[in-house]
């Protein structure tokens, strides 16, 4: 879903969170949240009014045959222990990380994961099903119903995708001790269903509708949006990192200024300040965040006030994480390129090829890769964009990636820095004093 926010929109998101803020007379949108599934999902001990279930001996809708779930703390997940004490693999089960698993019995009784919440009081207006998100990797797809006690209220047949679908139900006005039952149903005929799961259950007043359901997970191709939280909204800390590094241009005025996720949020300042100390550099990486995510952050005000010489950027491991493809990833990077020229159309921008992961260059991402950082170099047009590709001095000379450069096999560590620093200073040095 594409969405963008005006700076001064961005104000009233951040505003909503503030313990300080000024009370309105209209009630404001985040109080119309009754529960968070996404919270409740990442507790080993279900907070008030959830309960983690599945139809053990009825068909789905007869709650009287509902069984509890119960909490594995090796295994870090909910489901169905055997005489062992092992989970079961054959029963329904989730994850502490969303993932929900459901499947048909062997009689081909769709056994459900149901997800349930009671109400502690009547509602003020509708109850919502909103900022669904569903991404299933199963070949058949996923069946989402929902039930207010044993009335069927919505259903929905998602079917598989590497992105997330995003969906929102009206339950209509509900009672105290009503209960909500979100159930993942597998078809008869499926070895498995499920995937990873999110929403909130939402109170809408008489004449209010809720926003539009935000996509969590997983943005989509072409999107500019924020990094969402658990509850669909803007999330707050990413919301205050975005403020932070605008003021932090507007303060710096740096002529170098780093662009991207994690692994650009984690480069070691002192080594940025030994080697450009005399330019000012300044970090705008920030974490997790997805080509889509910081296409939104150029276009809400990062670079609004900034005319560095040069822009670094290294962003996309993320969306090759969620499946993108290297055409995709090189539009998407096409793109924030445009966006970030339009923002400031004198700073050169150094692109970065996407840095290997895993434990060696022969692991299958890094085949992905090299295919996508063929098509990034393209992108350059040795004028205002300029392609470095650093991932040979990543990696040592039996192809192997050192845990002393990537001791995740994903994110640089200290000496990680240095080899790239090495790789990438001549060529900075040479765009940075350079005349326009």
């Amino acid at each position: 879903m594409t969405r963008s926010i005006t700076p001064l929109l961005l104000a009233a998101l951040i505003s909503l969170h503030a313990e300080t803020a000024t009370p309105k007379t209209s009630k404001p949108e985040s109080e119309n949240i009754i529960a968070i599934y996404g919270d409740a999902a990442a507790a080993p001990t279900p907070p008030g009014g959830w309960t983690f279930q599945w139809n053990e001996r009825s068909q789905i809708g007869d709650s009287s045959g509902y069984a509890p779930l119960s909490y594995d703390e090796k295994a870090k997940a909910y489901g169905v222990r055997d005489a062992s004490g092992v989970l079961r693999s054959d029963a329904p089960s989730y994850t502490l990380s969303r993932d929900v698993f459901a499947m048909p019995d062997k009689n081909g009784v769709a056994r459900c994961y149901i997800a349930s919440f009671k109400l502690s009081a009547d509602s003020a207006g509708d109850v919502w099903i909103n900022h669904g998100n569903l991404r299933t990797p199963f070949t058949d797809g996923t069946e989402v119903q929902v039930y207010v006690n044993e009335e069927l209220k919505a259903q929905k047949h998602f079917a598989q995708d590497r992105l997330a679908h995003v969906f929102q139900f009206k339950l209509g006005p509900l009672k105290k001790d009503d209960v909500i039952h979100l159930a993942v149903v597998p078809k008869a005929t499926s070895r498995k269903a499920g995937g990873r799961l999110l929403y909130v259950i939402e109170d809408c007043p008489p004449g209010q509708v809720p926003e539009a359901p935000s996509n969590i997970i997983s943005p989509t191709l072409g999107a500019s949006t924020p990094q969402f939280g658990v509850n669909g909204k803007i999330g707050t800390s990413y919301a205050d990192k975005h403020r932070s590094q605008c003021e932090a241009v507007v303060a710096t005025r740096p002529e170098l200024v780093f662009v991207g996720d994690s692994i650009t949020a984690r480069w070691p300042q002192e080594v940025l300040e030994a080697r450009f100390g005399k330019h000012s550099p300044l970090n705008l990486g920030i974490g997790g965040d997805w080509i889509q995510n910081v296409l939104w952050r150029v276009q809400n005000g990062t670079l609004d006030k900034a005319a560095p010489k040069v822009v670094v950027l290294l962003i996309g491991t993320n969306n090759l994480t969620g499946k993108f493809t290297p055409d995709e990833i090189t539009a998407d990077i096409g793109a924030l390129l445009k966006a970030i020229q339009s923002k400031t159309a004198q700073s050169k921008i150094l692109l970065l090829g996407i840095l290997p992961r895993g434990a060696s260059i022969k692991d299958g991402v890094n085949e992905t890769i090299r295919q996508t950082n063929t098509k990034l170099a393209a992108l350059s047009d040795q004028k205002q964009v300029f392609f470095l590709d650093v991932c040979d001095k990543l990696i040592e000379p039996d192809g192997s990636i050192s845990p002393t450069v990537m001791p995740d096999k994903l994110h640089v560590a200290g000496p990680g820095y240095t080899r790239w620093m090495e790789a990438m200073g001549p060529t900075l040095d040479k765009l940075l004093n350079e005349h326009p």
